[in-house]
């Protein structure tokens, strides 16, 4: 019985398992790393093998199902963002107005953005009203199947990346602000786009982002296995309560050994 209920407590964390939660510790900022370590199954490119290379090819249907390609602006500047208007990070940076006047001043100097979604759920009839909200003007792309954000090395929302002319010059958060309520905050991206203006190298080209995870379909289906892979084995000790799992039948041999 005692162990059903550990499987079953287990159940209920896999299945809130990707809600909104900093994807570091809050009692640290996120700084400049040299490498950022993936899971043994993540499909996602390491971000430090991405900066001074050109950016993977990425064609995606906007929010009114025109297609978009990147490379149309592979000649500019170009800020990506992976966002997800679910995410409470990424609504508070907007509520926060941290982002559309940076928009607004860059784009003046020839900046272009980009938005990506690439949550699985996503879809323009829940996307709109963000869109309207924040009078977002730039194309806003979705992603269903994720692979444009492994390519990219983006697990998390928001992310940013910056593009000088094709190439990926910086990759990570917009500041090092987890909760918005630094006085002092170290403004990475905005750096990053002023330096590239300039036609200087990017002085922290990647940093550690934070933020909610993004469920793409690729993460859903590994989710949902584990989910069916710990319920049959939930019910066969239920059904067999004698039989101890298996990792403990293992245990067991080994001492024996």
């Amino acid at each position: 019985m005692v162990t059903f209920l550990a499987s079953g407590i287990l159940l209920f964390q896999l299945l809130i398992s990707g809600q909104e939660a900093p994807s570091q510790s809050s009692s640290q900022s996120p700084a400049p790393v040299e490498a950022e370590a993936d899971q043994p199954e993540s499909a996602v490119t390491p971000p430090i093998t991405l900066i001074g290379k050109e950016a993977p090819e990425l064609i995606l249907s906007d929010i009114s199902g025109k297609s978009f390609d990147l490379s149309s602006l592979s000649d500019q500047i170009v800020v990506m963002e992976w966002t997800l208007p679910e995410c409470r990070f990424n609504r508070r940076i907007y509520a926060q107005h941290k982002m559309i006047p940076m928009m607004r001043r860059w784009g003046k100097q020839g900046v272009k953005w980009v938005s990506v979604n690439s949550a699985f759920f996503a879809h323009p009839v829940k996307v709109q009203p963000w869109i309207d909200k924040y009078k977002i003007k730039n194309p806003y792309l979705f992603d269903p199947s994720g692979h444009c954000a492994e390519a990219f090395g983006v697990k998390n929302s928001p992310t940013y990346l910056v593009l000088d002319r094709g190439k990926i010059v910086y990759h990570g958060a917009l500041d090092d602000d987890v909760w918005g309520s630094k006085a002092d905050r170290k403004h990475y991206l905005d750096q990053a786009i002023g330096q590239v203006v300039e036609g200087v190298p990017v002085t922290h080209p990647l940093t550690r982002t934070y933020g909610m995870e993004i469920r793409t379909r690729r993460t859903e289906d590994l989710r949902r296995a584990a989910l069916e892979k710990m319920r049959k084995e939930a019910l066969e000790r239920e059904a067999n309560p004698g039989t101890p799992p298996a990792e403990e039948e293992s245990s067991e041999e080994e001492g024996r050994q």
